[in-house]
């Protein structure tokens, strides 16, 4: 037991506790009463995840219980990377007949307080949050977490949903960054949103390159083999990177993806359910991918990840390129993201989607809203931008 929430008006106290194995079947159906039955994490809806979860290096579960009934009413996850210094809140959720009473503050605070206290092990924890209503949104940048982007259609529930970044940064962290002197043209508006959006990172200073040609389609890809084995992949993701700091902390590869000839072998993550993937790591680094990226988003929409995102330094300008050239759009940010040389560094969340982005149910926080037009221009340049005005001669 590690708090004590006083009474509130019409919610008797409860308490914040570490979850027990004995706790997951109540856990399952506080997150179906919350989400009911299209709740996507398996830390919600699978047993031996969740079991297995409570014993994981790295993962910290509190409960909030009732405290005479001893039910449980409220639930979050802090997952983290020690080696890479990051976190990730994951489920938090109140049962609907206790908001309102600070619970999710409560639980939130206790998992910061772990993160980024004098022997915390984190510089840097994030989370995303629904659209559906900015409640999830404020209590987490209530906390201190600050709005850094949008995941248009990212995710498979209740029809594609938007979710929303957020981050909170130990300390002193933002202020220790590396300088980003220049990004290609298409990343600008994003960083003059989060400039305005996030107000503690500015990013006036950079200019920008110009931008690559677009790389249109290949109407007949090139073969993709898929290999869906998770045991086998993680395995052969660590010999080749030879145990490295893998690309993208907390999310080990389940897929990989080479061309016939072998000469790369690209690491991600698909999600058949979400309907989401990510691409993680291109092996080797230097392998000239040239068209061959066109072909593997296409092989892992095939494969179900309509929704495609990836993670890279701001500072790489070459694959950023590339991959604004395949149609990747600016999304989100993540400053301060990877700690070397004794500075932090920025990296940028590109997105690839097969459906066209759709705002219309989108309700989100108003701290929000320069992420929407960002991105709304962004997406029009990139897939709309093709007619010139020029009077033909």
């Amino acid at each position: 037991m590690t708090d004590v929430l006083p009474e509130t008006t019409g919610h008797r106290a409860v308490l914040i506790d570490t979850a027990i194995p004995r706790d997951v079947a109540a856990l399952r159906q506080l997150y179906f009463a919350v989400y009911g039955p299209s709740y996507p994490l398996r830390l919600g809806t699978d047993p031996a995840a969740m079991t297995a979860a409570l014993d994981e290096p790295g993962v910290r579960w509190l409960v909030a219980r009732h405290a005479h009934s001893g039910d449980i009413v409220g639930s979050a996850v802090l997952r983290g990377d020690a080696a890479a210094r990051i976190g990730k809140v994951e489920g938090l959720a109140v049962h609907p007949g206790h908001t309102g009473a600070g619970i999710a503050r409560a639980l939130l605070s206790e998992l910061c307080e772990e993160a980024f206290g004098p022997h915390g092990p984190m510089d840097s924890v994030y989370a995303t949050a629904r659209c559906l209503s900015p409640v999830p949104q404020r209590a987490l940048m209530r906390q201190g977490f600050r709005p850094l982007g949008l995941l248009p259609t990212a995710v498979e529930l209740r029809g594609r949903e938007t979710l929303a970044l957020v981050i909170r940064h130990r300390e002193g962290v933002l202020a220790r960054r590396a300088p980003v002197p220049e990004v290609p043209e298409q990343i600008l508006p994003l960083l003059e949103a989060a400039t305005r959006a996030a107000g503690t990172v500015d990013f006036s200073g950079v200019r920008p390159r110009p931008a690559p040609p677009q790389v249109c389609p290949h109407p007949q890809p090139e073969p993709i083999e898929v290999i869906q084995a998770t045991g086998f992949v993680q395995r052969r993701y660590a010999h080749t990177t030879r145990a490295g700091t893998p690309l993208l902390p907390l999310t080990p590869p389940n897929v990989l993806l080479t061309p016939r000839d072998g000469r790369f072998e690209a690491y991600g993550v698909i999600d058949r359910e979400g309907g989401c993937g990510t691409l993680l790591d291109v092996v080797p680094s230097t392998a000239p991918l040239g068209e061959a990226l066109g072909d593997v988003v296409h092989a892992m929409a095939e494969h179900g990840a309509a929704y495609l995102e990836t993670l890279l330094p701001l500072t790489d300008h070459e694959r950023l390129e590339h991959h604004l050239a395949h149609g990747f759009v600016p999304s989100a940010l993540y400053p301060a993201m990877r700690h070397e040389t004794g500075v932090w560094h920025d990296y940028v969340l590109l997105t690839h989607t097969s459906t066209r982005p759709d705002f219309r149910a989108l309700n989100a926080d108003a701290a929000f809203a320069p992420y929407v037009e960002q991105y709304r221009r962004s997406w029009t340049a990139t897939y709309l931008n093709t007619f010139s005005t020029e009077l033909p001669r």
